[in-house]
């Protein structure tokens, strides 16, 4: 619950279901303060904030923050606070993490170092949870959306049958994770590629790539920091850690050959596709050499993560099938609530592979657990050190 516990008595529940029937659910209030926390970096133009709006009135703010701050006073009133949050309070709280908040969530031990607002930027955690709250929050197109449509064009306008469309899907998701920095000597290798061209002209790939990147000028051979674990840039100030979780990577120099332009990842496509990626790489990378051709990643234009076909029948379902999605989320609550097994990875072995650091944070599991318990059946959870034993020890086992 969100301020203590207030009690379930019945007067209390039918005051609380005229306002919203999960009125209770904390967490939904958390999804709707991200979400409005993303419309607000996107109206301005995603620029570093602190203090997003000076105003403290509802007038121009996303309906999803609205929505969020009014069920925080609801709450509110229900546990007797004297006097109800403005909407600087809150987004004064939102840098701070939620477990310290003035009113206590009902939250699972493991988010309650999270925070809403990081470095100035909505957070990771506040990205997830804004994209669980879409829903509510009719308005946000957030950049991931547009990305994976464009992703999925490219790959289909580029293709003639359906396994050709496969290949040209994990082609670009593997661009995506291994090109945190890009050129335009990285764009025409890609048009040359995926020539395909949409009813304007353009090639489907270069509409994809200029919506993941932003450009710079850059006549020429261009030095600049990098993290050499992720390949993210570095900004001036954040030259000893880079800030990607579960990255324990170091500052490097590196040179990108360029004829005149510099492209670097938008923040949402790094975070909803690069960063996650990382994990994933990991795991195809370390599996590959004993497999070859029996593993397949991002199966079924990422129906799961990677799919292993042991017995080499190439339909899933037939034969010894493993299959397998790497999670690499915040808030375990949040994963726990909205994972879903993909009905068409019939898979003998279906695994939840969590991210190594994840996996070891204290209470991840166990909160995780609780939170999937009774909706999925079958999923094995584990960490990517666990899977990636299991599969090489298979591997040994049938020779």
């Amino acid at each position: 619950m969100l301020f203590g516990d207030v009690g379930t008595d019945a007067s209390r529940s039918a005051r609380l279901a005229q306002v919203s029937s999960d009125l209770s659910d904390d967490y939904m209030t958390v999804q709707l303060l991200a979400a409005g926390l993303a419309r607000i970096q996107m109206d301005q133009h995603g620029a570093l904030w602190s203090t997003p709006l000076l105003g403290v009135g509802s007038v121009g703010l996303p309906s999803a923050w609205n929505a969020g701050l009014n069920r925080l006073w609801w709450r509110a009133l229900e546990s007797g606070m004297a006097q109800l949050p403005t909407h600087m309070d809150v987004f004064a709280w939102c840098t701070r993490p939620l477990g310290q908040w003035p009113l206590v969530l009902g939250i699972s031990e493991s988010d309650r170092g999270l925070r809403l607002v990081e470095d100035g930027r909505p957070s990771a955690f506040a990205d997830e949870a804004a994209r669980l709250a879409m829903a509510k929050d009719p308005e946000a197109e957030l950049v991931e959306n547009r990305s994976f449509e464009l992703l999925m064009s490219t790959a289909d306008r580029n293709a003639g049958n359906e396994a050709k469309v496969q290949e040209n899907y994990v082609g670009l998701r593997g661009f995506l994770i291994d090109n945190a920095v890009a050129s335009d000597l990285d764009l025409a290798a890609l048009i040359r590629r995926f020539p395909a061209k949409n009813s304007h002209g353009q090639p489907w790939v270069k509409e994809w790539f200029l919506h993941a990147y932003q450009h710079r000028p850059a006549p020429g051979p261009t030095a600049l920091d990098v993290c050499d674990g992720c390949d993210n840039p570095l900004l001036p100030d954040k030259h000893v850690l880079c800030g990607t979780p579960g990255c324990v990577g170091k500052a490097a120099r590196r040179t990108v050959e360029t004829m005149s332009e510099l492209y670097v990842q938008r923040q949402a496509v790094r975070r909803f596709f690069h960063d996650p990626g990382l994990a994933e790489r990991r795991v195809f990378d370390a599996v590959r050499p004993a497999l070859g051709k029996l593993v397949y990643p991002w199966w079924c234009m990422d129906a799961v993560d990677l799919a292993i076909d042991w017995d080499g029948t190439g339909r899933i379902g037939e034969g010894e099938w493993w299959a397998a999605d790497v999670k690499d989320h915040a808030s375990a609550a949040l994963l726990g609530r909205n994972f879903r097994w993909d009905r068409r990875a019939d898979a003998r072995r279906r695994f939840l592979v969590l991210a190594q650091h994840r996996f070891d944070t204290r209470d991840y599991v166990a909160d995780l657990e609780g939170a999937m318990d009774g909706r999925v059946h079958g999923v094995e959870v584990v960490g990517e050190r666990d899977f990636i034993a299991a599969v090489l020890r298979r591997a040994s086992e049938r020779g």
